[in-house]
């Protein structure tokens, strides 16, 4: 992906929801290898780490098209919608870091049930906001300009079976 500085450059929809799956099933990932009944701790750990990877990436994406303009004295829906999610998830933010923190793999090896009961409650609200994202941010960020719906360039592919028209 083109690094956020680069005024060309413009997130899809589709590549931003895509962004989304592969962060919503590593969430279940995690949740299903808590749920084991022996401590897999190194395993939980890498994945953890590596979905945090992917989210830093994926909010830095975010930061340059729905932080844009948001402090303007009148804002739009979409500002409205960024102001509303920030504040209802804020205690998602903490919760996270908390999370992110604490686990560490010595952690999980000695308390595997309570890693198992915070990774399903902190995964579960992480799910539930990328859904409210895709559903009502992203539209809105579209609608507004800020986000487009496919590539530059795209163009459909209207021919199938060896260029025969559908």
């Amino acid at each position: 992906r083109p690094p956020p500085s680069y005024n060309a450059y413009m997130e899809t929809i589709s590549r931003l929801i895509a962004e989304h799956e592969a962060m919503d099933d590593m969430a279940s990932s995690l949740m299903e290898l808590a749920r084991s009944p022996v401590p897999l701790a190194d395993e939980a750990f890498a994945l953890m780490r590596r979905l945090a990877g992917c989210l830093d990436e994926h909010l830095a994406a975010e930061a340059g098209f729905l932080y844009a303009n948001h402090y303007r004295a009148q804002p739009n829906r979409l500002e409205e919608e960024v102001i509303a999610f920030e504040r209802d998830f804020q205690n998602l933010q903490e919760e996270w870091e908390l999370y992110m923190s604490e686990w560490t793999v010595d952690n999980m090896s000695i308390d595997w049930r309570n890693f198992d009961h915070a990774t399903q409650s902190v995964m579960q609200r992480f799910c539930a906001r990328l859904m409210q994202e895709n559903e009502i941010l992203y539209p809105l960020a579209l609608h507004y300009g800020r986000i487009r719906l496919r590539e530059e360039g795209w163009e459909p592919d209207i021919f199938n079976n060896n260029g025969a028209n559908i």
